[in-house]
């Protein structure tokens, strides 16, 4: 459903549906876009706000002009959506898993850690008020998803839609080795971020690329890919508690970067970095 169709044209074409049960869809379907909507607005107001304030306006002035109390303004600066969340955009978001094929089974799987990685990622946006989409991306075909926004935890190798994406960063590239192992390319910087776990004696630490990149003509795609799955697990423990210091270095532009992180044997997470300066697009 198109976000510039007005209230009253949004509210007729539910109206006009004679099917109930489709009738229903439709009206749920913009009920859950207005609630986005409503909270990317208040995220707004909270941050124009505190523009305001920064640039010197009293919080007299503020609240006289806006026709609240100071204390509903002191509410409002002090709580309401956090600033970050437009990093994921406003929502609804559909977050696609990829499937990945196994020697001897017919059909594809998901990898533990990937499933992992999108119920803690999952946790994030449920906590930042985004209603949640699961897709799987299969590799034999094009990933067209229909959300608004878009969060896919894969990498170039397991598909086409996603590689074309990340071919576009004109910063980072993932490319293979002479040994065939994939790494991330720092093209500005010169230098190349391999992942230990594919050393002559492996360590347990991964390297994974995070960025927002276009996905097509209105849409972008917030990706998450590690060199290996662990290395997502290990990016979206890292977004889990860094997404505000990361938003403070981005803002709203689209960005990727590279993040570090080790593990344990089973796969816990036990720390996780930035490897680089973000890359801002």
């Amino acid at each position: 459903m198109a976000r510039t169709r007005s209230r009253a044209e949004a509210i007729a074409a539910v109206r006009a549906v004679s099917d109930p049960l489709s009738r229903a869809k439709l009206a749920s379907q913009l009920i859950t876009e207005s609630q986005h909507t409503e909270a990317e607005l208040t995220r707004l107001r909270r941050q124009a706000i505190d523009e305001a304030v920064e640039s010197g306006i009293s919080a007299t002035a503020i609240a006289d002009e806006l026709n609240l109390s100071k204390g509903r303004i002191s509410q409002i600066r002090s709580g309401g959506p956090a600033l970050e969340r437009i990093m994921f955009g406003v929502g609804p978001i559909s977050i696609g898993l990829p499937l990945r094929p196994i020697a001897g089974r017919s059909l594809p799987v998901i990898a533990s850690e990937d499933s992992i990685a999108r119920d803690e990622l999952t946790k994030l946006l449920d906590k930042l008020n985004f209603t949640v989409t699961p897709e799987d991306i299969d590799p034999r075909k094009a990933w067209r998803p229909a959300s608004p926004d878009l969060l896919a935890i894969c990498g170039p190798k397991s598909s086409p839609t996603i590689a074309a994406v990340l071919a576009k960063d004109e910063h980072l590239r993932f490319t293979l080795d002479e040994a065939d192992h994939w790494g991330i390319d720092d093209i500005g910087a010169g230098r190349r971020y391999s992942s230990p776990m594919d050393e002559a004696e492996p360590k347990l630490r991964d390297v994974a690329y995070v960025g927002r990149l276009p996905f097509d003509n209105d849409r972008t795609v917030f990706i998450v890919a590690g060199v290996h799955a662990i290395g997502s697990l290990g990016a979206v423990h890292y977004l889990r508690s860094n997404l505000a210091s990361l938003y403070a270095k981005v803002g709203e532009r689209n960005f990727s970067v590279v993040i570090a992180s080790d593990h344990e044997a089973e796969g816990t997470i036990l720390r996780s970095e930035l490897a680089c300066t973000p890359a801002i697009h």
